[in-house]
């Protein structure tokens, strides 16, 4: 780990200098051991048998049957009276609107939380945004505990305080900054998770390995490194941790996304733009891939990239199981619509837009990029190109 991580024997922590300061502990078995889900509750949330506080846990329909009764028993292990009750939401996507968070902001009411009581967010990127959301909104701000249950949520989402739901314009639009007070990482979860959601979460990885040059070696070597073992693996506890460690520091140094943090969303601004033309349809992870493969391909037709780095995220991709371009299934679509020009639209709406252009991520060497401001036409021109 880097200086301010501390490494003990299969245990990381990796402390986030962002809002009052938190920590992220990752572990396998820290949420499926009961001994150590219930130290880690105890720990973070500062739960005895004096205390008083009560706990609700949001999660949805795929997680809440697998892991939301754990949490609940080592909360009321914890204390009698903790757990004040478990709220579950449909799984994916289309939960994140308005209309889900003003029904979780109900049931906390009606669960009676008080401004000391506390969120847990139990499951992947969606739970997590929409709970950090509610806990940030619910009588001005109650404490969120981020347990990720999925790749793309350990990696990135849980990490950082970005909060949101989307709005029919695209992805992310309504939203505020809240930190979380701790995030709980057990790479054991992942093994429960479809292959789909795995891959969803390697677009993210691939995205650390295009702008962090130590990261780079790492996502080559576990998915290009030739294990032999067929499908698409699930990355190692080093990896997820050094993917972290990059949001946490970029995190520490920007965290309004003012400046380095756009490094961030490198892929976002076509991939959020590919997944809202696709109906979301397609995952996160595959659509932010895609915007990174769309930018790269062409950058290298107009000759602005070091030979190899377009195959490199070509071989990347594919070895995640990862689309590089829009798959055909949808692009014959007549319902959906891939054109330059409504990928262009749908990008007018991105968060880093403004009237004469927006913030691009742009890959300028291996592991490296810089944040450019683009004009529109030169973004539809690169979405055309690299269609």
């Amino acid at each position: 780990m880097t200086e301010t991580g501390k490494t003990t024997e299969k245990r990381r922590v990796l402390d986030v200098a962002a809002g009052a300061g938190y920590r992220v502990e990752a572990a396998p078995g820290l949420v499926t051991e009961p001994r150590l889900l219930a130290e880690a509750l105890g720990r973070v949330l500062k739960l005895g048998r004096d205390s008083e506080r009560r706990v609700a846990v949001v999660t949805d329909s795929n997680v809440g049957p697998l892991y939301a009764g754990r949490v609940a028993a080592a909360l009321e292990g914890l204390a009698h009276g903790a757990h004040a009750g478990t709220i579950t939401i449909p799984a994916g996507e289309p939960s994140k609107t308005p209309a889900v968070l003003v029904r979780v902001l109900e049931d906390l009411a009606a669960l009676r939380l008080t401004r000391s009581d506390a969120v847990i967010a139990l499951g992947g990127g969606v739970v997590g945004d929409l709970a950090g959301l509610a806990a940030a909104l619910y009588m001005r701000g109650i404490e969120c505990l981020q347990i990720p249950t999925s790749l793309l949520a350990m990696v990135d989402s849980s990490v950082g305080g970005k909060t949101a739901v989307d709005l029919e314009a695209g992805k992310n639009l309504m939203g505020v900054f809240s930190q979380p007070v701790g995030v709980l990482v057990d790479p054991e979860v992942l093994k429960t998770l479809p292959v789909r959601e795995v891959s969803c979460g390697w677009g993210e990885i691939i995205k650390y390995a295009g702008i962090d040059e130590a990261v780079r070696p790492l996502v080559r070597r576990e998915l290009l490194g030739g294990s032999g073992e067929a499908g698409v693996p699930l990355p190692g506890l080093d990896l997820i941790c050094a993917a972290i460690d990059v949001k946490r520091r970029i995190v520490a140094a920007d965290e309004k996304e003012s400046g380095c943090r756009k490094l961030l969303n490198y892929g976002h601004t076509v991939g959020h733009a590919v997944e809202t033309a696709s109906r979301y349809r397609l995952s996160h992870g595959a659509a932010v891939g895609i915007g990174m493969h769309v930018l790269m391909k062409a950058l290298d037709a107009a000759g602005a990239l070091e030979p190899g780095m377009l195959g490199e995220l070509e071989a990347l991709l594919a070895a995640a199981g990862l689309p590089v371009g829009i798959p055909a299934a949808l692009h014959d679509d007549p319902a959906l619509d891939f054109s330059p020009e409504a990928l262009l639209a749908l990008a007018r709406h991105d968060k880093k837009s403004a009237a004469d252009g927006v913030s691009l991520i742009i890959p300028t060497a291996p592991g490296r990029a810089e944040i450019r401001r683009v004009s529109w036409r030169t973004l539809e021109d690169m979405i055309r190109r690299g269609l």
